[in-house]
């Protein structure tokens, strides 16, 4: 197998996309650690939401019939009987003539069918003066309005956000079942690299970036991550590391090594491991060129290029995605927005490129400009607001063209 025989990028999706979603078992959470999981199946109401007819507002509990002929001019005289808080049960049947004075969300008495705003009363010791008239189901939520019992409230494959928490802590679920995350493992790899507990650089050393960011960026797209170190450039290490890793993970993504030098071990190790159904290396892009990816069996790994801003530029290009669809996640494009281009940005033919942009707010409108610094410099990432792509058949984008930004 040759190396470095790049292809296109909208290739190298077509290829991640024809990939079948990855097989991931069920498993039952506490509600309260549900937030952003994906539900493996669907939700049943076991109660009534509201399981009790409840009012909308604060006033008072009345047989509606009896306030049919009140008016500013025309107060009708109700007994009232009884005081009803939220959280309380009422206790005396309402009758004609009777009111009770119920909260907010306190319960409706028997008997009553409707509510007379406070704004529209007096008080007189036990007597209340009512002075609008009222059809029955005024100012009353009745029993199911929100959910009814046994009613499908969350389909399954849902995200669970906050909203859908809400939802189901108010029918009283205590688990749920969800899809186990998606498993990663991290390597990173190169002679170069020292972890931070390092409090003094030698020369030629520096601090390893991409176990950091890409934690982190895999975090966000619902799967774990298992970090199986920093390697040196060493074949039977880095050999024996992604096997480990193999083991734990469905993925392993490494950085570092995807080149064609002495100390760039990626594809000699790959070529290790036998029935290789894809083996990618290298795609046209800037920056990350050297990109690696294989598929064997139901294991993938893939191998990014070792500085950062490469790094990162393959991972949310290709991989984001790619996990976001295997964890049940919104794809990056769901929030996504098209911007207008604040000056002429120039790409190179030949060359998919990400390209990290600046927001900028011009006569009032929100313009994007492209960041200065290239792919050596961890700094381009700092200064981004996010990023576009442009391909590779485009060497002009202009100024005042809509392009679609994605979002760190």
């Amino acid at each position: 197998m040759k190396f470095l025989q790049t292809i296109k990028v909208e290739e190298f999706k077509e290829i991640l996309k024809a990939i079948p979603k990855i097989k991931i078992k069920e498993e039952i959470i506490p509600l309260e650690e549900a937030y952003n999981r994906v539900l493996f199946r669907d939700i049943i109401s076991p109660i009534d939401v509201p399981h009790f007819r409840k009012s909308r507002m604060d006033g008072y509990a009345v047989i509606a019939e009896d306030t049919f002929l009140a008016e500013e001019d025309n107060l009708i005289e109700f007994e009232l009987i009884e005081t009803i808080p939220a959280g309380e049960k009422p206790y005396i049947k309402i009758s004609k003539g009777q009111c009770s004075y119920v909260a907010t969300g306190a319960a409706i008495p028997e008997n009553a069918d409707g509510v007379v705003m406070v704004e529209f009363t007096e008080k007189i010791e036990d007597q209340i003066l009512i002075s609008e008239a009222i059809t029955p189901g005024t100012h009353i939520i009745e029993i199911g309005h929100d959910i009814q019992k046994e009613q499908i409230i969350v389909k399954k494959d849902r995200l669970i956000d906050l909203a859908t928490l809400g939802i189901l802590a108010s029918c009283g679920i205590q688990e749920v079942t969800v899809y186990k995350k998606l498993k990663v493992g991290l390597i990173s790899t190169g002679n170069e690299l020292v972890s931070d507990s390092v409090k003094e650089l030698d020369i030629g050393k520096i601090y390893d970036v991409n176990s950091i960011i890409l934690k982190k960026a895999i975090e966000n797209t619902g799967a774990s991550v298992e970090f199986f170190g920093i390697l040196k450039d060493d074949f039977n290490e880095l050999k024996c590391v992604i096997d480990d890793a193999l083991k734990y993970s469905d993925i392993v993504i490494l950085s570092g090594g995807t080149s064609k030098g002495e100390g760039d071990l990626g594809p000699k190790v790959l070529e290790q491991y036998k029935d290789k159904e894809i083996l990618v290396h290298g795609v046209r892009i800037k920056p990350g060129k050297p990109i690696i990816f294989t598929k064997f069996g139901d294991k993938i790994i893939f191998i990014l290029p070792g500085y950062p801003t490469s790094a990162l530029s393959c991972f949310y290009v290709f991989i984001d995605n790619f996990l976001r669809k295997n964890s049940g996640y919104p794809l990056k494009e769901t929030y996504s927005k098209l911007f207008e281009v604040g000056e002429r940005i120039y790409s190179t033919i030949g060359r998919h490129e990400f390209k990290t942009i600046k927001i900028q707010d011009v006569d009032g409108v929100k313009m994007i400009f492209p960041i200065k610094t290239g792919s050596e410099a961890i700094s381009t990432m700092f200064y981004a607001d996010g990023y576009i792509e442009i391909d590779e058949l485009e060497s002009i984008i202009e100024k005042g063209e809509k392009k679609r930004v994605y979002f760190f």
